[in-house]
């Protein structure tokens, strides 16, 4: 039985030539919205169709979330900066790609090899393999007396938009731009009125301190919900203990601090919650150039765990080099800062790769990962030299170590190429790709790790991201970065979600939106079998959205 709320759509794929149709069903849910899609294919030289397919897209629920929260949270509750909705943008380009995955009302981005695009506002006459053009004098516009009806046509030459094409998107840049993130909704931003998010420092001073010199100079901020989470902070650092906002208290000044805070709250330091995180003797963790042990005391990361046994604890490194070689520090701390025990690892040899007898490389050390299971992250490679080649070989990889130093994971992450064509195009295959690029940066959610790749002896820079497991979730990306000034981004630990924070250019302002990774799509249709457009010939695409009307116009009581 159908669900009454859903509506049957029939897609097609018509052949011209011999007349042969296939047709697939869809169920779609009653909106009050459609959009249809018209796509023709037509010989460059006769004018005469050849193919066509039409079909129906899905708009998937952020859309409709997203507009809802930036109508309601900003444009009612007065948080952020605007009161208007700016997503139309989300339905800026037309995508075309040969992703054959399902329409899915929890998709965000554009999924497949790109095989074309064009911008609905921007008309193109040039010589792009890739870009088409929308038609502004048959795009149309139509209000009956129960729709309105925007018809938008796309054409493409022979020379643009060649392959298979068996997905259509509308999203919000350009490829140029799509992978950079894309901030939505304010989740927090308001002060003392409406579309104020400037914290004043003579109306709350302790709370200027906060986000003025604890935010600013805080070693690592980790968020465990979009208003909470923990600051390290160096109790040392004359900027965070000389202030004239607060009197910062006497028993924290030179230690090394794991600070809670909540931006609901006055102040948002909760300052009688503040952990110092002492050495081994019970003091402050302070280096001591004429000890043997205390020479390496520093800290550059900490988060918190909570054990198994449910009991909380703080775990972090430090990392130095000696005699050549780097080594790890790793703390642990019980939650009320008593060191519980602290061991040095030489990454350099105990990572190293014995077959070839070459030490590690690490470029990159993460504790995010810690909230999950207590471990440390660290990405490196390993370098040989092919000498028939004359090439080095790298070999990347992804280690775990927990609290006492053991190696609970040793990954080769030898980028994936997958189904992606954007490698072919750069001169890197999986033969050849360990010598084009190794591993030189590295962020995490709960399970996704996004890897960045630097390029070496011609190759190209890119990142890739993965599971947990290792398995290839999306084979290249250009960007993994906000692109805006004044914004940082950050995980929520223990999930897959990711928040930016505007602190200003003199960091007095406190606004928190919602955060993609990636630029939103608007809508998604899969065709009901692919399309192969070569140049022989051109291709129109007509995308036409009906949208009913809004009974206004009767006084009911």
């Amino acid at each position: 039985m159908v669900d009454e709320n859903l509506r049957e759509c029939i897609s097609y794929n018509k052949d011209s030539i011999n007349g042969s149709i296939m047709t697939s069903k869809k169920y779609k849910e009653n909106q009050g919205i459609k959009g249809k899609v018209l796509l023709e294919l037509f010989d460059a030289k006769t004018k005469k169709k050849v193919k066509e397919a039409y079909t129906e897209n899905l708009i998937p629920d952020l859309y409709f979330k997203d507009t809802f929260l930036e109508l309601f949270v900003q444009g009612i509750m007065g948080a952020g900066n605007t009161r208007r909705c700016e997503n139309y943008t989300w339905f800026n380009y037309l995508y075309l790609t040969d992703s054959d995955k399902p329409e899915n009302i929890n998709e965000q981005r554009v999924i497949g090899n790109i095989i074309g695009f064009a911008g609905r506002n921007e008309p193109y006459s040039g010589n792009d393999p890739i870009r088409g053009t929308v038609n502004r004098s048959e795009t149309k516009f139509e209000l009956t007396d129960n729709k309105i009806k925007i018809n938008f046509v796309f054409d493409f030459p022979t020379h643009a938009a060649n392959g298979r094409i068996e997905s259509i998107y509308w999203a919000d840049s350009d490829p140029e731009n799509k992978d950079y993130f894309y901030r939505g909704a304010a989740l927090y931003g308001r002060e003392y009125e409406d579309n104020s998010y400037y914290i004043n420092s003579e109306i709350n001073p302790r709370r200027y301190y906060a986000i003025n010199r604890l935010f600013s100079y805080a070693k690592t901020i980790k968020f465990i919900s979009p208003t909470k989470g923990w600051l390290l902070a160096d109790g040392k650092n004359t900027s965070i203990t000389q202030s004239s906002y607060l009197q910062f208290p006497e028993s924290l000044k030179g230690h090394w601090l794991m600070i809670p805070f909540d931006i609901n709250t006055n102040d948002i330091i909760i300052w009688d919650q503040v952990i110092r995180l002492l050495n081994y003797e019970g003091n402050a963790l302070v280096s001591d150039s004429s000890n043997a042990i205390k020479k390496y005391d520093g800290l550059y990361q900490a988060c918190p765990y909570i054990q198994p046994d449910g009991e909380m604890v703080f775990i972090g490194f430090y990392n130095y080099s000696y005699s050549g070689d780097n080594y790890l520090r790793i703390y642990k701390w019980s939650k009320v800062g008593v060191q519980l025990s602290f061991v040095d690892i030489n990454m350099s040899q105990d990572f190293k790769d014995k077959d070839y007898n070459v030490l590690f490389n690490y470029k990159q050390i993460n504790t995010d990962g810690v909230f999950l299971d207590g471990c440390i992250d660290i990405i490196g490679y390993t370098t040989r030299l092919d000498s028939q080649f004359n090439e080095n070989v790298y070999t990347s990889r992804w280690i775990r170590v927990d609290s006492q130093g053991n190696k609970v994971q040793d990954m080769n992450i030898k980028p994936k190429i997958g189904n992606s064509t954007w490698f072919e195009t750069r001169g890197m295959d999986s033969g050849n790709i360990e010598r084009r690029c190794y591993v030189y940066d590295f962020y995490r959610s709960a399970n996704r790790i996004y890897l960045y790749y630097t390029n070496t002896q011609g190759g190209t820079s890119f990142f890739q991201v993965i599971n947990k497991q290792g398995n290839l979730l999306e084979p290249y990306r250009k960007y993994f970065s906000i692109n805006s000034s004044y914004y940082s981004f950050h995980n929520i630990l223990g999930t897959d979600r990711w928040i930016s924070r505007y602190y200003g250019s003199g960091t007095t302002y406190l606004l928190i939106q919602a955060l993609l990774t990636s630029k939103p799509i608007g809508a998604h249709t899969k065709l009901a079998q692919p399309v192969e457009k070569t140049e022989a010939n051109t291709m129109k695409i007509q995308y036409m959205f009906e949208i009913d009307l809004v009974n206004y116009g009767e006084d009911y009581y």
